[in-house]
């Protein structure tokens, strides 16, 4: 990246607390690895989500043939961050991957897939097992946990009933509908795994296993982050000539990204997103325009209802209403 850019964005980065994640996207570049299987020419997006400051704070464009864990080392080294966890997807997951994240000296959480044989059940097998394990209330949802190490790694798995009703309830609809597919036998043997989540992980400082849990299930801001970029910005596939041209337009996509994601928080703040998405607010605002009157401007008509919202949301533009 070239040093005037880092040193921008080195302006949006002033918490301590961070997580990582990465995203491909198609281009003219170098062949490499993505989850669709699809080996064409890309170039690998990596972006730096801030915990505290609940926006993305960092990006950088990174070859398609280069890997996530190399990336997030060198970005660490350039930004000169701390407290910088990577927090990766189920599929991520080997042995390989955790060997080299501990040669980089990174942080990570690492989610497991449930039929991998490093994972424990066995305090979940046993009667009354409550009893021996701990537990935090999560979105009003009791989480159990428990914390061991297998082959020289740290593990925790968490159990939420609430989850594992649901995975219950829909895997015996299945065998009725699907009995190709899903049987009781099948069932007996899933049964202690439903409703857990495993991860393995490395964190230098001293995080609970409830922050280590929520850190996890904040990867779902960073995946808003991406669902943004390809559904809302359609950034997810481009055609650029060379790498300088591409860097002005991913920096311009940063900037979106980060003023998207500012009016998605505060749509969260005051509880609107179970009727609007931040798109919506953006269509709004479109039908909003400024008209000349004898020489005097005025802003466009709006409705009730969307003044009351932009009000709600500290839009302030509003404000200045001629």
């Amino acid at each position: 990246m070239c040093p005037r850019l880092s040193y921008f964005l080195k302006g949006w980065s002033t918490s301590q607390d961070w997580w990582s994640t990465s995203q491909d996207y198609t281009t003219v570049n170098a062949k490499g690895y993505n989850p669709d299987f699809d080996f064409e020419k890309q170039i690998r997006l990596m972006y730096l989500f801030s915990a505290k400051m609940q926006k993305p704070v960092y990006y950088r464009l990174i070859n398609g043939n280069i890997t996530d864990i190399k990336s997030m080392a060198l970005c660490v080294e350039e930004m000169k961050v701390e407290n910088v966890i990577y927090i990766a997807d189920k599929g991520f997951y080997s042995k390989d991957n955790v060997k080299m994240m501990k040669k980089l000296k990174l942080q990570y959480i690492v989610p497991l897939h449930r039929n991998n044989t490093l994972i424990d059940f066995k305090p979940l097998r046993k009667a009354n097992f409550k009893r021996h394990l701990s537990y935090f209330i999560y979105k009003q949802r009791i989480v159990w946990y428990y914390k061991y190490k297998r082959e020289g790694d740290d593990f925790i798995t968490f159990l939420d009933e609430g989850l594992r009703a649901k995975e219950e309830a829909d895997y015996v609809g299945r065998i009725a509908t699907l009995p190709e597919l899903y049987t009781s036998d099948k069932f007996e043997k899933k049964l202690t795994g439903f409703g857990t989540l495993t991860f393995t992980f490395h964190i230098e400082s001293d995080k609970s296993c409830e922050e280590i849990y929520q850190a996890y299930k904040q990867r779902n801001e960073i995946e808003l982050v991406f669902d943004s970029y390809k559904n809302f910005l359609q950034a997810d596939i481009m055609y650029m000539q060379n790498r300088y041209v591409t860097e002005g337009w991913l920096t311009a996509n940063f900037i979106a990204m980060i003023a998207y994601h500012k009016l998605y928080v505060k749509m969260r703040m005051v509880k609107k997103l179970n009727k609007y998405s931040p798109k919506d607010l953006i269509e709004i605002s479109k039908s909003i325009y400024k008209l000349k009157i004898e020489d005097e401007w005025k802003t466009s008509e709006i409705t009730k209802n969307t003044a009351a919202l932009f009000k709600l949301l500290g839009i302030d533009y509003l404000n200045h209403r001629s």
